[in-house]
């Protein structure tokens, strides 16, 4: 999940049934009910609109025609036992291969399968779909269509108009009169998958409903499935053609099925089932928070972090549906509203407060506050995704400065962490060129607009420059790193040191520790500047992510160490609450 922040109010809940145990949430049983609120999930939109989209029921009986209304309620019109479709925007397309994917698509002339935009349509209208499709029925190549909330009953799909006019005269010498048509460019058309067989077509003019499309019935207490560009998902979609251009796809599915295409992306299935379990939570509640964050593109959350990353089925297991399921219904509240629980990969040895990293008012979020992160160093995490480095040029430096509105003169001569925030993240970067001039940026500009690196925990590798801490003795000797190092809590129980561990130096800078071995963490957590080796500056640091909220290690960490869901969530986020919705 990507940390933007989306200024939007949270939704408030109806009625929260907290869950308190003394001054410790206790775990309780979730409300029976069924897949919950629905939510509207953006699978494939602007840039990434669709020409054409295949569908196939996976546990079913083919499809369901309509629309959805503006409670999101499914508006049947007719079906078909075909379990193989395909959803194509009402012009000419052809199957094929187009960008490794085989659909159907405008650039694809040389196929000799298409699909095209012209169509001959029998004279009257009709009430249903049923009736439009049994008079559609008597011809070759016959089909229902509904254009504007009317039924027709269309024959052919011919990619020239020169085309329909021959098909028109042999139909006209048989004494049948049709007209010449097409549809506007809202309509869709749906076809069997791999031929030119037309099914259904579907054009709302303009009026926003697109076309509803639901997997068919299965036995009872069978869920449905549909299988979609390799993906597996439950509930529905709507094919929309916004303004006119290609299909906006979105799926259209009860609130806890999404959040069970959540979590196996976010944290694999094999995690603890407590950490699967505060994922769960959080991912429900982060949606909610975002409300409809996508309106514009008629849909409340996109599949990609963006918001929150969403799969479908494809990930699920057992373990990760289990803690879904055992977490049904709750969500994270602070004063009776759903929380933005922003989550994010590891934070390195601390979390940062969202003031810092997104430049708001820390009133706006007071749950979001950065904290020493004493658990996450325990996790197994891969080095390569833990510990790292990016280099630049001065001159890459300079361009990158300019582009920022910096009158940047010569080359950069120098970096520095000029101040630290409350867990020891850089605060404030800057900048020095070969003229003297200093450009101090905040550590988000640098993030976010300049050198996206991958943490707010970072520094440089030059630790010989960092600001100097007091020397720490043991056993009359100075430690060198935290290496066989040991602390002992007020009930005698003896810990290894590890990479979150940190001191407080006379000074009053906040250092953090370096696990023996680690690589790119010497000047992580402290005040440190460097001239760069070269020419070449380079960052180092720990952590991936943007640190505000819970991290996911972190909660592998809590989990593996007997801390359940609860304890997760209230450690990462400050003075919240976990009830239902």
């Amino acid at each position: 999940m990507k940390g933007k922040f989306v200024q939007i109010a949270a939704l408030c809940l109806s009625a929260v049934l907290l869950l308190a145990s003394g001054g410790r949430q206790a775990a309780a049983a979730a409300p029976a009910g069924g897949s919950g609120p629905l939510i509207r999930v953006g699978l494939h939109y602007g840039t990434g609109a669709m020409e054409g989209l295949n569908l196939q029921n996976e546990a079913g009986s083919g499809f369901r025609f309509g629309y959805y209304d503006s409670a999101n309620q499914f508006v049947e019109l007719g079906s078909t036992v075909q379990r193989a479709i395909s959803v194509v925007k009402t012009m000419n397309v052809y199957y094929g291969t187009y960008d490794k994917y085989t659909c159907y698509h405008s650039a694809l002339t040389s196929s000799s399968v298409a699909v095209g935009e012209y169509h001959l349509q029998l004279p009257g209208s009709y009430a249903t779909f049923a009736e439009a499709q049994a008079a559609a029925s008597l011809y070759g190549g016959g089909f229902p269509a509904c254009i504007g909330g009317v039924f027709y009953a269309r024959v052919g799909n011919y990619t020239t108009r020169d085309g329909a006019v021959a098909a028109q005269a042999v139909l006209s010498a048989q004494g049948v009169y049709t007209e010449l048509c097409g549809t506007s460019g809202y309509g869709v058309s749906v076809v069997v998958t791999g031929t030119n067989t037309m099914v259904f077509q579907y054009d709302d003019l303009g009026q926003g409903t697109g076309l509803g499309i639901e997997p068919g019935q299965v036995n009872t207490g069978e869920k449905c499935t549909t299988l979609s560009k390799g993906y597996l998902y439950y509930g529905g979609f709507r094919f929309e053609r916004i303004d006119g251009g290609d299909m906006t796809v979105v799926n259209i599915l009860g609130l806890e099925d999404y959040v069970k295409g959540v979590v196996p992306i976010e944290m694999s299935d094999s995690w603890p089932i407590e950490a699967l379990k505060a994922q769960a939570v959080a991912a429900r509640s982060y949606a909610l928070s975002l409300g409809s964050k996508h309106s514009r593109h008629h849909f409340d959350i996109c599949a990609e972090t963006d918001c929150q990353a969403y799969g479908g089925l494809n990930r699920a297991g057992a373990n990760s549906n289990a803690a879904v399921d055992q977490t049904a219904g709750l969500v994270v509240t602070y004063n009776g509203q759903i929380a933005h629980t922003c989550y994010y990969a590891s934070n390195g040895g601390a979390s940062e407060s969202s003031s810092v990293v997104y430049e708001t008012s820390q009133a706006n979020h007071p749950y979001l506050i950065g904290k020493m992160d004493p658990y996450e160093a325990s996790a197994p995490i891969p080095s390569s995704s833990y510990y790292w480095t990016r280099s630049f040029s001065s001159d890459t430096l300079v361009s990158k400065l300019r582009a920022l509105g910096y009158n940047v003169s010569g080359a950069i001569t120098s970096i520095a962490v000029t101040a630290l925030t409350e867990t020891g993240n850089p605060k404030m970067v800057t900048f020095t060129d070969s003229s003297g001039k200093s450009y101090s940026i905040s550590t988000k500009n640098v993030i976010q607009k300049m050198l996206y690196l991958p943490s707010y925990r970072y520094g440089f590798d030059t630790p010989s420059q960092n600001t100097p801490a007091s020397s720490v003795t043991v056993n009359g000797s100075a430690a060198g790193g935290l290496s066989g190092l040991y602390a002992i809590d007020g009930n005698g129980n003896v810990t290894a040191l590890d990479g979150g561990a940190y001191m407080i130096t006379d000074s009053g800078v906040t250092q953090a520790g370096q696990a023996s071995g680690g690589t790119g963490g010497g000047s992580t957590g402290t005040l440190s500047s460097t001239t760069g080796s070269g020419g070449t500056f380079t960052f180092v640091g720990t952590g991936w992510g943007h640190n505000v909220g819970m991290s996911q290690w972190g909660a592998y960490a809590m989990a593996q160490q007997g801390y359940t869901y609860l304890d997760i969530l209230q450690f990462y986020y400050t003075g919240i609450t976990v009830g239902y919705m």
